[in-house]
């Protein structure tokens, strides 16, 4: 392989072959690798199915909301969930990251509570010509937890939504937002942001 010091020979060992030599190692990095995957790792795979804080085999709760409750919006209209699915969970996936389940927390994750939140700020603070022209549906929540009143806008006030999320949301909340839930988003962010 070139190198600044010239051709170099390299030998590529694969993971299986790295577990073996960390076992006959007696490094003391290599021991404490060794307890590590023995006493956590692979128990934890074996308990859980995974390994980590985030259960990342679960069908998100974000999805399964987004099936339940489109149906419910009218023709002409868009939900903060059924444009977030398009926008917001697309184009992370198109970059490599799924939103999971569940954060680090423990608890769901509902990036279109923070947006539609804002977004109703943020009609009144720039005088928007759309402030009052949103209808409410029933949305219903997979854990649950009773149906809340959300609200649906016109198709045209769609430009001004998606450019509120890239251009304000995720510049100035998702950080905010994914660092509390699942700071692994944080890595593919600024790829959403470009």
């Amino acid at each position: 392989m070139p190198t600044a010091s010239g051709l170099q020979a390299l030998t590529f060992i694969n993971e299986s072959n790295v577990y073996r030599l960390v076992i006959k190692s007696k490094l003391p990095a290599a021991e404490r690798f060794e307890e590590w995957i023995f006493e956590e790792v692979i128990p934890s795979i074996r308990k859980k199915g995974f390994y980590g804080k985030i259960d990342r085999t679960q069908a998100p709760n974000f999805y399964l909301r987004y099936q339940e409750n489109y149906h419910k919006i009218d023709r002409n209209y868009f939900s903060v969930i059924s444009e977030l699915f398009v926008t917001l969970n697309v184009e992370f996936e198109k970059v490599g990251y799924t939103i999971p389940n569940k954060g680090i927390d423990d608890k769901g994750m509902y990036p279109d509570i923070s947006v539609g939140k804002m977004f109703s700020s943020y009609l009144k603070k720039t005088n928007s010509v759309h402030l009052d022209t949103h209808k409410t549906y029933p949305h219903s929540f997979t854990d649950g937890r009773p149906d809340v009143d959300a609200r649906m806008y016109p198709l045209e006030v769609l430009p001004e939504f998606r450019k509120f999320v890239f251009d304000v949301w995720l510049p100035e909340q998702a950080p905010k937002y994914f660092r509390g839930k699942d700071p692994i988003a944080l890595d593919y962010l600024p790829k959403l942001l470009n």
